[in-house]
């Protein structure tokens, strides 16, 4: 029910540990506001299908549970002593992490938009305008998410030939043995990740052109659950937490995204649950314009979508 945005994610889980959260309790919730939240099981759906809805859905809690039980074995006290000594020392300076300015914008418009309508009567429209302010800043987060991630693809659809991406993820290769294929399309898709800086719901359109590449299946998820491990993000928890933290958080994250992808890869093979055919919303061609009921259903929420949009603008100011 929180933020899907990364940045916010630790910044939340580092207020969570202040509040004397456990480090399994912070990784959890930074797993699953940013990899299970509703507008991510909206745009995953609509570019690659309900197959890896399941998969993120599985792959998600498999990941913090897993990463909850690396942290009680490898997590070392004096490490975690060290984390605690940065989370208890005074701030000096603000956050330089790029979504500050914005996280602290978009709190402080949760927490007074509207003090003033909360002491008047909670009826239906008053409710109604308090929530087209969260759906503004929501669009307007998301929105830019989104827009990187489309940017991004479109460049790489452009620059770089599908005979690149088929020879990367080894796509038809009958020669090496199953395991390492996968395992070399879960590392390729953690690299991809960590190097792209695209935020959690932008990724997922990365993801859609990864799918069409050629890369497996535990490939694209390790690829979405990498979101945690971007090197800003690695940045702001040694910020947070102190380099040695980062460190140890960074191969916790690792060993469990790698290991969430293998697992998915052969469970879902098991049960046949994975799409056969590598295509996605990037592939377009044979779509034509016909009227049927999503047509009419566009043309209605679509305006209505955007005159919610411009209420909760107005009232933002």
């Amino acid at each position: 029910m929180s933020s899907s945005c990364s940045y916010a994610a630790a910044s939340m889980a580092r207020t969570l540990m202040i509040k004397g959260a456990t480090w399994s309790n912070a990784v959890a919730f930074m797993v699953a506001s940013t990899n299970l939240v509703f507008e991510i099981f909206i745009v995953i759906v609509s570019l690659l299908g309900w197959a890896f809805f399941g998969g993120e859905v599985i792959g998600g809690l498999f990941f913090i549970i897993l990463s909850a039980i690396l942290i009680s074995r490898f997590f070392p006290v004096k490490v975690k002593e060290e984390a605690q000594q940065h989370l208890t020392a005074p701030e000096t300076k603000k956050s330089d992490d790029p979504h500050a300015h914005h996280r602290m914008e978009k709190s402080c418009c949760h927490h007074n938009m509207k003090m003033d309508d909360v002491k008047e009567s909670s009826g239906f429209l008053t409710n109604l305008k308090t929530a087209s302010g969260h759906y503004y800043m929501d669009v307007t987060m998301v929105g830019k998410d989104i827009l990187i991630g489309l940017v991004v693809s479109a460049i790489l659809m452009v620059l770089v030939p599908d005979a690149f991406w088929k020879g990367l993820f080894l796509s038809g290769n009958s020669t090496m043995p199953q395991f390492l294929v996968l395992s070399w399309n879960a590392i390729v898709g953690i690299f991809i990740a960590i190097i792209a800086f695209v935020c959690s719901v932008g990724n997922i359109v990365l993801a859609a052109l990864l799918w069409q590449g050629g890369i497996s299946f535990g490939g694209v998820i390790a690829f979405i659950l990498s979101d945690l491990v971007t090197i800003p993000m690695l940045m702001v928890f040694r910020k947070y937490y102190g380099n040695k933290t980062m460190w140890y958080l960074l191969i916790i994250l690792l060993a469990s995204i790698f290991a969430t992808s293998l697992f998915l890869d052969y469970s879902f093979a098991a049960l046949h649950w994975i799409p056969q055919a590598h295509t996605g919303v990037m592939q377009m061609t044979g779509r034509h314009f016909s009227w049927n009921y999503q047509t009419w259903l566009n043309l209605f929420f679509i305006p209505l979508s955007l005159a919610y949009f411009y209420w909760g603008k107005r009232g933002m100011k």
